[in-house]
């Protein structure tokens, strides 16, 4: 944890030289040879048609030239310019999941013809020198005369009547058939389109504003040419009725299909049985959501660095191509004033163009481009060297209540659009003003509605001027009810506008997008390292459940301080808003309150063992076992000893043990008391700005915190210290196992070998110490008492044999004071004796075990690498099954089992809360209060912890602990 707030550091102090280069353009130093990006539906690679090859057709929706003959038959199906079809002299016949139809050679009833003819199907008559219609009926009719069935299954296209045994091609018996244009279509295959009538119904409402009712009455015959037989014109033909609908959301709009297909938010509300799920084409949607945002944030290298150089399409309502080429604004300027130019960067007085537009003047536009002028626009840019065309998005403000909302991901984007729409009025049954007076035209729209404001928007990159953000194109519509008192002379508004902001990669775009994943990325690694680092102590397999959530456990944590410091990043730089500033703190309280929880309750669980080395005053003789070495006949006693050793020292030892466990280097409450004189001095400078109150409250929370823990440093005596003095004096070790395999040692063994005396012997114990060279550690000659032990495999199997009779003993222990009390022998329960006999044993093993006077488990001891003290792991430790390492901890690092080890994720948490309620309630007075409790409840809660944990351990009664 240590180490990831070093590293926070870094890359905050970091963040000024990667400002500049988070502003660099990667455009100049792409290398030639990189391929260009494929065609997607926002760009494409433009082609011209001629340059087509004799099997290619030109594909509109992706300007480039396709082959016919990757779908059908090579041999058969033939370009026609924006499609393929079929020969003369062949049927066509359209299976579900193909492109494109398969042909079939027509054979005719002439003998001649009949012989060679391998049709499966049945001759067909020859068609007549003039025919007025074309025949669709399904392959099933045919195929129930044939003798032998074909495996095709779909729709026929004939150019005879298939229900005429001669060459009829005029007639269409509308009884069992639709007709629609030259088409005479079997009424079975209409039936699945049938419900598209249901819109139709809606806009003949007189009530409705909806668009030219009079053009969606053959929405079903669109939709089936389009949706079954794929053809493109009729797909064109949809989008423009989608269009004119102004982008109906209903079900059976003309919409629905692309809604279905292209929109990620809109799934089977808007399928039907009969549509058949595909991508739809052509591109009339965007998504929802996350691409939205991510295509607004879109950079382009321009391939005119002075202007805006855009391509449009333009179809009529038929879905037939009506224009391409270079756009301008003036193409869709309804004033008649000049339009604005494309030049980059221009004043705003050259960019903007607005006017009153007379209702007569509103009526003449209707009539010359209503219904039947349907743009597309493109930006041209540059990428590899190579010219694109991408897209533009149209953002209709009037379309839904989202677009209206300044949350990006919340717009739905579309890519057509026109400029003015009519709704035609049915004049048949009402009496008209003659052509020749003006009034007529107040009699041939019902409703108009167009363009009243539009506005080209993109932006500019400060740094490099051949860079634009992706224009964006944003449009408000007016709707004009021609109802009996219209005039004219009316006026309306009309406004167009070319606007661009200047971007520069500011510190909220460094922070968030180079700062924050940095950070995330350094919380994954050092949780990844610290995961390897526990299944070495461990000793477990990497791919354990155990493993998983102790990753994610300490990722939890590692993502609190990324949080942390992004938040922190955005208030000292004044970059924040109230809803990121809120995500961040309050994810990372939850996180951090998360890790600390079960952090400090498996530190308070730790085993713990009280090595006690004092040698009792009497002869020790006929009590030596095998496990007994030259310095420590007085642990292999029992309560049974006849000269016991007073038990103070261990009783003070642990209660030592449990007040160091809840000191801590800062008062909550004194920074708490300074925080809100701070506030109170400085508040009215914030001017009630969140994020100015914010920094003044986290700025003064993190000063006082840094000034209490370095006067802690340096006014103050090392309590970790303290208490290694203490276990000296008492001559007593402590030994702790976090884990089996790791675990922190405290060397108290006396080097005078008595503790247990009168005043006059301890002072003199002292005076000798001083004039003593080092005498009180581990080692001959050293002063190293502290030691981080990774001890021998066998150890935690052998200590668990040992411990076997105090598993199994009841619940509750006599205080060690009453172990070694001779009068109170025959009192003791014969199981609690059990008890006592095994817990003394474990004390002479790991005496034993100290003095290597075990032949088969040993240790070695050694320090610390640089690189091993830095990210707090062991990497050339010597672990077998009966030898072990001990390294030499000049750092002290047995207190991360304390709270003050983890004074840096208590007060993590601390801020992060004071932040969190300080957010919810704007009260600096109850956010302290609040993490002033939960200091409080926090160190009582841990004090209980490690006090039972403590008397369960050492076999202390917990009436002897505080």
């Amino acid at each position: 944890m240590c180490f990831l707030s070093i590293l926070v550091v870094v890359v905050v102090a970091c963040v000024t030289i990667l400002k500049d280069f988070g502003t660099c353009s990667l455009a100049g130093v792409m290398p030639p040879s990189s391929p260009a990006p494929a065609p997607t539906p926002h760009t494409f690679r433009f082609q011209k048609p001629l340059q087509c090859l004799k099997n290619e057709f030109y594909n509109l929706n992706y300007f480039d030239c396709v082959p016919c003959n990757e779908a059908g038959d090579p041999g058969k199906l033939q370009p026609d310019k924006f499609s393929c079809k079929c020969p003369a002299g062949h049927i066509s016949i359209y299976e579900r999941g193909k492109t494109w139809p398969t042909c079939d050679e027509i054979c005719s009833t002439s003998p001649d013809r009949a012989e060679n003819c391998t049709s499966v199907w049945l001759p067909q008559p020859k068609p007549a020198s003039y025919c007025s219609m074309q025949y669709l009926n399904a392959t099933s009719v045919f195929a129930s005369q044939l003798p032998i069935h074909p495996l095709i299954s779909g729709i026929i296209l004939t150019k005879t009547n298939p229900a005429s045994n001669s060459s009829d091609c005029q007639s269409c018996d509308q009884t069992y058939n639709f007709r629609y244009q030259d088409f005479c279509l079997a009424d079975a295959l209409l039936r699945p389109y049938l419900h598209y009538n249901a819109f139709w119904q809606a806009t003949t409402s007189p009530r409705t504003s909806s668009n030219g009712a009079t053009h969606f009455g053959d929405l079903k015959f669109v939709a089936f040419f389009c949706l079954t037989l794929r053809n493109d014109t009729a797909c064109q033909q949809l989008a423009n009725l989608c269009v004119l609908s102004h982008f109906s959301l209903e079900k059976h709009s003309p919409c629905s299909a692309f809604l279905l297909t292209q929109v990620s938010d809109v799934v089977m509300k808007y399928a039907h049985s009969g549509e058949q799920v595909r991508s739809l084409q052509p591109f009339l949607f965007y998504k929802k959501g996350k691409a939205t945002k991510d295509l607004r944030s879109k950079t382009l290298q321009l391939a005119d660095r002075h202007q805006l150089q855009l391509f449009s399409t333009t179809f009529g309502l038929d879905g037939g191509l009506k224009r391409w080429g270079p756009f301008t604004l003036d193409m869709v300027n309804l004033c008649q004033q000049p339009a604005p130019s494309l030049r980059l960067a221009q004043p705003q007085a050259e960019a903007e163009v607005s006017c009153q537009l007379s209702l007569e003047r509103i009526i003449d536009l209707a009539g010359q481009q209503a219904n039947d002028n349907y743009l597309t626009l493109f930006l041209n840019f540059s990428s590899n060297w190579q010219h694109l065309l991408h897209q533009l998005p149209v953002l209709i403000e009037t379309l839904t209540p989202e677009n209206q909302r300044p949350q990006q991901e919340e717009w739905q984007l579309v890519k057509r659009f026109q400029l003015i729409a009519g709704l035609l009025r049915d004049n048949r049954h009402h009496q008209t003003v003659p052509h020749y007076e003006d009034g007529h035209k107040l009699q041939v729209y019902r409703s108009l509605r167009y363009v009243e404001d539009l506005e080209l928007h993109y932006t500019l990159d400060g740094s490099h001027r051949d860079r634009v953000g992706l224009p964006l194109i944003r449009l408000r519509y007016r709707h004009i009810e021609l109802a009996g008192n219209a005039s004219l002379a009316q006026t309306y508004p009309f406004r167009m506008r070319v606007t661009y902001q200047k971007t520069e990669r500011g510190w909220k775009w460094l922070i968030l997008e180079v700062a924050l994943p940095l950070l995330l990325l350094l919380a994954f690694s050092a949780a990844a390292f610290r995961l390897q680092n526990l299944r070495r102590r461990r000793h477990a397999e990497l791919c354990q459940a155990s493993s998983l959530w102790e990753f994610l456990l300490q990722l939890a944590s590692n993502v609190a301080y990324a949080f942390l410091a992004t938040a922190l990043l955005l208030l000292a730089l004044h970059v924040s808003t109230p809803h990121l500033l809120k995500t961040l703190i309050y994810s990372g309280c939850v996180l951090q309150l998360m890790f600390l929880t079960v952090h400090l309750w498996r530190s308070s669980q730790l085993e713990l063992f009280l090595i006690d080395w004092e040698r009792p005053r009497s002869s020790c003789e006929g009590q030596r076992l095998n496990l007994d070495s030259s310095s420590l006949c007085s642990s292999v006693r029992t309560y049974v000893a006849e000269s016991s050793v007073s038990a103070w020292r261990i009783l003070f030892t642990a209660n030592a043990w449990i007040r160091l466990s809840v000191a801590q280097k800062y008062s909550t409450l004194g920074q708490v008391f300074t925080l809100v004189a701070v506030y109170q001095l400085f508040e009215r400078y914030t001017h009630g700005d969140v994020g100015l109150r914010c920094c003044l409250v986290s700025g003064s929370y993190i000063v006082s915190y840094l000034l209490q823990v370095m006067g802690h440093r340096l006014l103050t005596a090392n309590p970790l210290q303290k208490f290694i003095d203490l276990c000296s004096l008492a001559n007593i070790s402590l030994f702790s196992l976090l884990e089996p395999g790791f675990g922190y040692y405290i060397h108290g063994r006396s080097p005078h070998g008595f503790a247990d005396t009168d005043m006059s012997s301890m002072i003199l114990q002292l005076q000798k110490t001083q004039n003593m060279s080092g005498r009180r550690g581990l080692l001959m000659d050293s002063d190293k008492q502290a030691y981080i032990i990774l001890p021998p495999r066998n150890l935690h199997i052998y200590l668990e044999r040992l411990l076997l009779p105090f598993q199994r003993s009841v619940t509750g222990s006599l205080s060690q004071t009453l172990l070694y009390q001779k009068d109170i022998i025959p009192s003791i329960d014969g199981q609690i004796e059990r008890t006592s006999i095994a817990y003394a044993s474990v004390n002479r093993f790991f005496c034993a075990f100290i003095d290597h006077a075990i032949k088969d488990m040993d240790y070695i001891i050694k320090e610390k690498s640089v690189v091993e003290k830095l990210f707090n792991c062991e990497i050339d430790n010597y672990i077998t099954e009966n030898k072990g390492t001990f390294y030499i901890d000049d750092s002290l690092s047995f207190s991360r089992v304390l709270l003050l080890g983890n004074h840096v994720n208590i007060f993590v948490l601390e801020i992060l809360l004071l932040l969190s309620v300080f957010l919810m309630t704007s009260s600096l007075l109850m956010a302290g209060a609040l993490a002033c409790g939960f200091n409080m409840v926090l160190r009582h809660i841990f004090r209980l912890w490690v006090r039972r944990n403590v008397s369960r351990k050492t076999l202390i009664d917990e009436r002897f602990l505080l």
